[in-house]
């Protein structure tokens, strides 16, 4: 399948908890600004659900050109630093490029979760195919209120390794190619019910013998 040329980046900080109402303040802010950058598509905001404490962001740019341009004024990461006491840590961020998506605009998303999944480069293409396969049987996309599959830029400058989060302790990412599975729904029902869907039963043990999976969930922030 042929990737898009639009740019999709995505920046994912880990926050002070205690200060969860300047940080949301922060955010919003950040979505203020970014408003008026030349060649921004859309962007999209999300927080977590659970115990961790982080803001997950995703703008979508017409081109790398368009992205580049914007580096000074209107890179996420770049503003979320200028409140560098709100981080726990440095923002990551990847730079990627869509390769499938779905919508249904009759169910507004109010949970999602974010899937990386990382596999030594010789599978990344195999490990692509699987999802995709999954990802296209209409049993799962029914349960689904908005989703895309996005592969990183290889090489590409902004590229960072899987987020630390619940325990990542895995090593040798410098061999390693990383892919966001990005799924919402419209309630917590229809979350399990994807779950439990034996296509995707299937996708999660493919990707076990291979590579290595995290899940961060998210709550949509409404923009």
């Amino acid at each position: 399948m042929q990737q898009s040329m639009e740019l999709l980046v995505v920046t994912l900080a880990q926050t002070v908890a205690r200060k969860d109402t300047e940080v949301f303040s922060r955010i919003r802010s950040i979505g203020d600004t970014l408003r008026s950058a030349q060649g921004l598509v859309s962007f999209r905001y999300y927080r977590s659900r659970g115990n961790e404490a982080y803001y997950f962001i995703l703008t979508t740019w017409q081109d790398e050109e368009s992205w580049l341009s914007a580096q000074e004024r209107h890179n996420p990461m770049h503003l979320l630093l200028a409140t560098a006491e709100l981080l726990t840590s440095q923002p990551e961020q990847w730079l990627m490029y869509y390769i499938w998506g779905y919508s249904r605009p009759i169910a507004p998303p109010t949970l999602a979760n974010a899937h990386f999944i990382t596999v030594r480069s010789q599978h990344v293409d195999l490990v692509q195919k699987g999802w995709l396969q999954g990802l296209h049987q209409q049993s799962l996309q029914s349960s689904l209120a908005f989703a895309f599959f996005a592969r990183s830029q290889t090489p590409g400058p902004g590229s960072a390794s899987p987020p630390n989060i619940a325990g990542n302790k895995e090593q040798g990412y410098m061999q390693t190619s990383i892919l966001l599975c990005f799924l919402s729904w419209a309630s917590e029902l229809e979350r399990e019910e994807f779950y439990m869907n034996p296509n995707y039963q299937t996708i999660t043990k493919f990707i076990e013998g291979i590579g290595n999976m995290r899940v961060l969930p998210l709550e949509p922030i409404p923009i």
